[in-house]
């Protein structure tokens, strides 16, 4: 390892957690909030939609989405609140997870209450993702609290599996029951089972003996470099994969379909052609950047997935999207393959983001600097590349050309990318 990284890295990284309070059948609880959180977070992306429905033109629907992401664009603040500040004998933890379900609540039941155009429709838009980043951030760092070294896989593979299938969840219901329920039922009954999912958390107990953490190690963070170099890459990394935000509205433009009726069923499908795909990609991936050279699994990644936006620039989506068409069948395909090539992509990138938390931060740091790397891929896509792409289009720019941008993003990022691999000594069989 280069003189760089020793410097940056700690020499006393060692386990100082209690896991006396560990239980089994915690594993069910953190399946339990991850299912309700995917399936809420999938719900949220199709927020744009729903929001022309209520007469919002689409570059303005793109916009307020981007508004509303705002909460998960500072997780790090959350997480750096449940790090640093303990309610009294409610613990660090738990007050926060009972916000969040508290938010949700407000805003998951008002949010099908609008039938026309309001500026408080924002307001209520970020209460609902601010219950689930909220909730994401806390849990995350409670399971770090708790979760035993011989338990942290099945955890892992839990959070990521029911996430994934939260998200087909909710395109099956929305597909299957969308179109007799409408967008405001359909909304109200995930909005419930979220909250019962964040809530749910409540009953794991937290650690009595936690390491107390200082606003003055955060300093310290981010005085390094490296901290900067990783934060680049998220910022770059997501705003390649924005184009995955307005994929809902280049459906519903490309399908002709009639939001407030046909369209949630015909969306819904497209979300569990995407989320299955995702899936499938996250998995691969993730098992080849183990077993092979996870430089070049990168590259590759980065490579095909350019391509495949380029891609839209000759394809006649119209034609594989005519209105006689009841199922798009190779439009589904399509969207399928994105997903697979999306789910690989984000894999590496966070596989590099983890790698660092976990190598150059504090051990009882590592959650909330994960945190503050997402946020940065979060702002990357949701908000600054969703921006940039809405105005685009609202400027008259097609999509398939508007969405190059993502394209020249993912180009950028191999340079970040492939100087973090190679200065961590990932390119390399794990």
């Amino acid at each position: 390892m280069s003189d760089f990284m020793e410097k940056q890295i700690p020499d006393d990284l060692k386990e100082d957690l209690d896991f006396s309070t560990w239980k089994d059948w915690y594993l069910f609880v953190q399946f339990l909030f991850y299912f309700s959180q995917g399936a809420a977070f999938a719900a949220i992306l199709l927020i744009a939609p729903f929001l022309q429905t209520l007469g919002y033109l689409e570059d303005e629907a793109l916009t307020i989405q981007s508004i509303i992401f705002i909460p998960w664009l500072i997780k790090i603040v959350f997480g750096i609140l449940s790090d640093t500040v303990k309610v009294g004998k409610f613990g660090r933890r738990k007050p926060y997870i009972l916000i969040a379900g508290l938010i949700g609540i407000i805003g998951w039941i008002s949010l099908p209450m609008y039938t026309s155009p309001h500026w408080s429709i924002i307001l209520i838009g970020m209460f609902v993702t601010g219950s689930v980043a909220l909730g994401d951030t806390v849990l995350d760092s409670l399971g770090v609290d708790v979760t035993p070294p011989n338990r942290r896989g099945w955890m892992q593979g839990v959070a990521w599996g029911a996430r994934g299938g939260g998200a087909i969840l909710s395109g099956v219901f929305l597909g299957v029951w969308g179109n007799q329920l409408g967008w405001r039922y359909s909304y109200l009954i995930i909005g419930i089972f979220a909250v019962v999912g964040i809530m749910s958390a409540l009953l794991i107990k937290e650690a009595d003996n936690i390491p107390k953490v200082y606003l003055a190690d955060f300093g310290r963070e981010f005085r390094k470099g490296v901290t900067w170099h990783v934060t680049l890459f998220d910022f770059i990394s997501g705003m390649g994969i924005a184009l995955v935000s307005v994929m809902v509205t280049f459906m519903s433009e490309v399908l002709d379909l009639d939001i407030e009726t046909a369209g949630v069923g015909t969306i819904g499908w497209g979300l569990v052609f995407f989320s299955v795909g995702q899936l499938i990609g996250a998995l691969s991936i993730g098992g080849l950047g183990q077993k092979l050279n996870l430089l070049w699994v990168f590259v590759i990644n980065a490579i095909v997935y350019t391509g495949f936006i380029l891609s839209f620039l000759w394809i006649d989506f119209e034609a594989l999207g005519a209105p006689e068409l009841s199922f798009p069948t190779v439009l589904y395909l399509l969207v399928l393959l994105l997903g697979a090539i999306n789910g690989g992509y984000e894999t590496s990138q966070m596989r590099i983001s983890m790698e660092y938390s976990a190598k150059v931060s504090r051990g009882s740091l590592t959650g909330t600097m994960y945190n503050w790397y997402n946020s940065m891929s979060n702002l990357g896509q949701l908000s600054i590349g969703t921006l940039i792409i809405a105005q685009l289009i609202g400027a008259g720019i097609r999509y398939p050309v508007a969405m190059q941008l993502s394209a020249i993003a993912l180009v950028l990022s191999l340079i970040p990318g492939i100087l973090l691999i190679k200065k961590l000594k990932l390119d390399r069989k794990q």
